[in-house]
């Protein structure tokens, strides 16, 4: 992926502007998630810096490996997305740590990408009394035509709001099943506390590979020949 992102100054004008390049690579999964190695190059000012590649831990169902409450079933809605009747499971979880509290919400449909429809994330302190972040990720097309790199395949657009107390952050968003990871590309906007716009970004997909166990990866316009990437499995408790 490549993204570029401007930071403004207080009259909107471009202050400074960096690259960056990030190479994601599969290093296990199972059955709640993945291990990922993140190789990231960042051009700024001129000067190229390479940073030591690092692994993470991502959860299927969104929720932080170290403190994992497990996703719940709490009812059953039906959506109209795009002229499609799409029935929900709604889940619901809450984490409560030292210093926060997070409540997730989930609206989550095993038939269409990307599958999660809607989720919504308040992340307040322990008692609950005082919202630190709120989140809501919602699709608002499905099922759309989208050229990734020399190929045309069906993707959903999504929106993503993220509030706190001294600005938000604005995206839209290409998800497609068969690419890992699902982004194809997204655009992102910040505001400060009054609403002044002070950094934008966009983000594209570069180059993909999955790699098939039956043969030699093998080169065709660009891409490697890839086997359909399987969407995980949200496991829910009763």
């Amino acid at each position: 992926m490549r993204k570029w992102v401007e930071e403004l100054d207080e009259k909107g004008t471009v202050k400074s502007a960096s690259t960056t390049e990030t190479k994601t690579t599969l290093i296990g999964v199972d059955q709640s998630g993945c291990t990922l190695q993140l190789e990231v190059t960042v051009e700024l000012a001129g000067k190229r810096f390479v940073a030591q590649p690092r692994q993470v831990r991502v959860e299927f169902d969104g929720a932080d490996a170290s403190n994992r409450a497990g996703l719940r079933k709490v009812g059953e809605k039906t959506w109209d997305l795009g002229g499609k009747s799409l029935k929900c499971a709604t889940l619901e979880a809450t984490v409560t740590n030292n210093d926060t509290r997070v409540a997730s919400k989930l609206e989550y449909c095993d038939s269409v990408c990307p599958f999660v429809l809607r989720r919504e994330t308040v992340t307040t302190n322990p008692d609950g009394k005082q919202v630190l972040e709120q989140t809501t990720v919602e699709a608002i097309a499905i099922e759309m035509p989208q050229k990734v790199l020399t190929e045309l395949k069906s993707a959903a657009h999504m929106r993503t709001v993220q509030k706190q107390p001294n600005g938000s952050t604005f995206t839209l968003e290409v998800v497609c099943l068969d690419v890992p990871g699902g982004v194809v590309s997204h655009t992102s906007k910040d505001l400060d506390a009054a609403g002044k716009l002070v950094r934008r970004s966009t983000l594209e997909l570069l180059d993909y590979a999955v790699a098939d166990p039956s043969e030699e990866p093998r080169r065709t316009g660009g891409l490697f020949r890839h086997s359909r990437v399987r969407r995980p499995a949200v496991q829910t408790r009763p």
